[in-house]
C-alpha cells in the first residue's frame, strides 16, 4: 500500500523509489500510512540530504537509508537491507556496533566514532573498512527513544592511504646503506613489511636456483615460483591480482641478482590503487638493493685501486730512497775545515722528499758546500734532485767559478737538457775559499749565492749567532736567463756556518721569521761544542717533543767550522 506522504518524501531519491516496493506492512513498522508523525519527520530528514544517512526504528531496529548510504552497503546488502533488522543486515559487525545502538537507546545520548575499524562482509568477502559516524537518538510522538539516526562517512581510503605512506617512509628508513649479502639486506626491510596491514606475504629470492633467502607471512601459492622464474628470466616486473614480483638488477649491465615478492591481503580489494602501492613499494626496495650492490662493487674497485696505488707508491718510495741515499755521500776530510752533514726523513709516513746536501773540494783547493730542496715529494722529485745535485757538483768542480755563476750555468743546463718543471728547486751554494796570505789573519772568505733558499746562520767563535739575510734570487729551473748575485762573509777560526732545509724551521702554526730567530737563539753559545753536537742541538731545539706541530718534511743540514791553520815552517 502506497502512502502519499511517503512517495512525496522519497520521490527524488533512487533508493527512496526502491523503498516503494518494500512490503512495509510485513515489518514491525507497518504501512507508511500508519507511521507516527515523528517517524515521518525522520524519514523526510533522511531523504532530504545527499550526505550518507541511515536510521533504524522500532523494536527490531528496522533499516531505512538514503542514496548516500547506499555505497556503504557494498554489492550484496542492497536492496535487501531496506526494511530489514539492523542486527541481520550488519550481523558480522554487530559485536562492534550493537553496543553503540544500545547506548543511544538506553541513555538517549549520542555517540561519536572516528575512523572505526569494521571488518564487513558487504561484497562477498571480509573487507577491512573504516568509518567516522555519529549515532543520535530518535523519539516517538510520546518522547520515548525508539530509534537511532546514523550520520556517517566512510574513511577507508584515507586511513589506508595514510597507512601506506607511513609504510613507505618506514621502508626508506630501514633500507641498509651497505651490502654484504641478500639476507642481511632483506632482514630489516622484511621486518617492516611483515608488520604492514597491506602485505600478507613478502619474500626475497636469490637468482641462483632460484631459492628463498628470507620470507615472512603466509605460504607461497602455486603461481609464485612460476612468476619469480619469469621475472628473473625477463628482467621485467610481473603483476597479477594479489601479487607483484619485481626483479632486482645488479646495476652492472643487464644482470639480475634477486626477485622481491609482495602479496596483498585478502581483506582489501585488489584495485588499481592497491596494485600501484605494491609496485611503488617493491620498486623502492629493488632500487635501493641495486644501488647498494653497485656501491659495493664501486667501493671494492676503489679498494683494489688503493691497494695497487699503495703498492706502486711503496715501489716508488723504495726507488726514491735508493736514489737519495746514493747521492747523500760523506763530506771530504780537510785538515783545517770541519764539515758535518745530516739527513733526517719526515716523521710522518709520506713519499720521499727532494732535500739534498753536498760537499766537495774544487781543483783549486776551495771547499764547496751545497744545500737544496726540489719541489715535490715523489719519484720525479727524487730523480730531479739527483740530476740537479750532479749538475751543481760537476759545474762547480770543473769551472771554479763563483757560486752565482755556477747557479746560472745550472739554470742554463736545466733548460738546455729539457729537465722540465720537476727540476724546480731552492738551492744555496757556498764556496769556502783558502785563507789569504795576509800576516797572521787566518780568516777565510765564504762566497755564496741563494736560489730562493733559507739564509745561512753564522755562529761566531765568541758564541754569538747571526742570520745572514740577503735578497734571494729566483729558484732554479724558473728562468734560464736570470742573473744571480754573490754574497760574502769572513769565516774565522772557531766560526761555524750552518746550512739547512725548510723541514728544520717551517711550521704551519708559526711564522718563518720567528722560527729563524728561534734557530739562531738555539745556536747561540754552541761555539764550545763539537760540530756534531751543534747539529744535534739544532734538531733538538727545533724539532723537540714539546713542539705541538707535526714534523712533516725532511731535514738536511750542512755545518762547516773553520779550524786554526798550522803555521808554515820557519815563520
Amino acid at each position: 500500500m502506497r502512502s502519499g506522504w511517503f512517495e512525496e518524501a522519497t520521490a527524488r531519491s533512487a533508493v527512496g523509489r526502491e523503498a516503494w516496493t518494500v512490503a512495509w506492512e510485513a515489518t514491525p513498522l507497518g504501512p507508511p500510512s500508519a507511521w507516527p508523525e515523528s517517524l515521518r519527520h525522520a524519514v523526510r530528514l533522511c531523504f532530504s540530504t545527499r550526505f550518507p544517512v541511515m536510521m533504524v526504528w522500532g523494536p527490531d531496529l528496522t533499516l531505512i537509508y538514503n542514496d548516500g548510504y547506499r555505497d556503504m552497503l557494498g554489492t550484496d546488502k542492497h536492496p535487501a537491507a531496506l526494511g530489514a533488522p539492523a542486527r541481520v543486515v550488519w550481523a558480522e559487525i554487530w559485536d562492534d556496533i550493537g553496543p553503540l545502538f544500545d547506548t543511544v537507546l538506553t541513555t538517549g545520548e549520542p555517540t561519536l566514532s572516528h575512523d572505526m575499524y569494521l571488518l564487513m562482509n558487504r561484497s562477498g568477502y571480509a573487507e577491512e573498512t573504516y568509518f567516522t559516524f555519529s549515532y543520535s537518538p530518535l523519539s516517538d510522538d510520546d518522547g520515548r527513544v525508539v530509534g537511532v539516526l546514523d550520520i556517517a562517512t566512510e574513511t577507508t581510503r584515507e586511513v589506508v592511504n595514510q597507512r601506506r605512506l607511513a609504510v613507505l617512509g618506514e621502508v626508506h628508513a630501514a633500507l641498509p646503506a651497505t651490502f654484504t649479502d641478500l639476507r642481511s639486506f632483506a632482514l630489516p626491510v622484511i621486518g617492516v613489511l611483515a608488520a604492514s596491514a597491506d602485505v600478507a606475504r613478502v619474500a626475497v629470492y636469490a637468482a641462483s636456483g632460484p631459492e628463498v633467502v628470507l620470507e615472512s607471512g603466509g605460504a607461497p601459492d602455486q603461481s609464485e615460483l612460476r612468476l619469480v622464474v619469469r621475472a628473473l628470466a625477463s628482467g621485467r616486473r610481473q603483476v597479477v591480482p594479489g601479487m607483484v614480483v619485481t626483479p632486482v638488477r645488479s646495476g652492472q649491465g643487464s644482470g639480475v641478482i634477486a626477485a622481491l615478492v609482495l602479496c596483498g591481503t585478502e581483506v582489501r580489494p585488489w584495485d588499481a590503487d592497491y596494485a600501484r602501492f605494491m609496485m611503488v613499494l617493491s620498486t623502492t626496495v629493488a632500487a635501493a638493493l641495486r644501488d647498494v650492490v653497485r656501491r659495493r662493487v664501486h667501493d671494492d674497485a676503489l679498494r683494489l685501486r688503493a691497494v695497487h696505488s699503495e703498492e706502486e707508491r711503496a715501489r716508488a718510495t723504495e726507488v726514491s730512497l735508493a736514489l737519495q741515499q746514493a747521492v747523500l755521500t760523506d763530506p771530504p776530510q780537510i785538515d783545517d775545515l770541519e764539515v758535518v752533514v745530516h739527513y733526517q726523513p719526515a716523521a710522518v709516513e709520506r713519499d720521499i722528499g727532494g732535500d739534498w746536501y753536498d760537499a766537495f773540494t774544487r781543483r783549486d783547493g776551495a771547499t764547496t758546500v751545497v744545500i737544496g730542496d726540489v719541489i715535490g715529494h715523489d719519484l720525479d722529485a727524487a730523480v730531479a734532485m739527483g740530476q740537479i745535485r750532479s749538475l751543481v757538483r760537476a759545474i762547480g768542480y770543473d769551472s771554479q767559478e763563483t757560486p752565482a755563476r755556477v747557479l746560472e750555468r745550472v739554470d742554463a743546463a736545466i733548460d738546455g737538457l729539457a729537465l722540465g718543471s720537476s727540476a724546480t728547486a731552492t738551492a744555496l751554494v757556498a764556496c769556502v775559499e783558502q785563507p789569504a796570505a795576509r800576516g797572521g789573519d787566518q780568516a777565510r772568505t765564504v762566497r755564496w749565492s741563494s736560489a730562493g733558499h733559507l739564509p745561512p746562520i753564522l755562529v761566531r767563535a765568541d758564541g754569538t749567532s747571526e742570520i745572514l739575510r740577503v735578497r734571494n734570487d729566483l729558484l732554479l729551473g724558473m728562468d734560464s736567463g736570470a742573473s744571480r748575485r754573490d754574497h760574502a762573509v769572513d769565516l774565522r777560526p772557531g766560526d761555524t756556518l750552518l746550512l739547512y732545509t725548510d723541514g728544520l724551521v717551517e711550521r704551519r702554526d708559526s711564522g718563518l721569521r720567528a722560527r729563524l730567530d728561534q734557530l739562531a737563539k738555539v745556536l747561540e753559545g754552541s761555539h764550545g761544542a763539537d760540530l756534531g753536537t751543534v747539529v744535534e742541538s739544532a734538531l733538538t731545539g727545533m724539532l723537540s717533543a714539546t713542539d705541538d706541530s707535526t714534523v712533516d718534511d725532511d731535514v738536511a743540514i750542512v755545518a762547516v767550522r773553520a779550524g786554526t791553520r798550522p803555521e808554515a815552517p820557519g815563520r
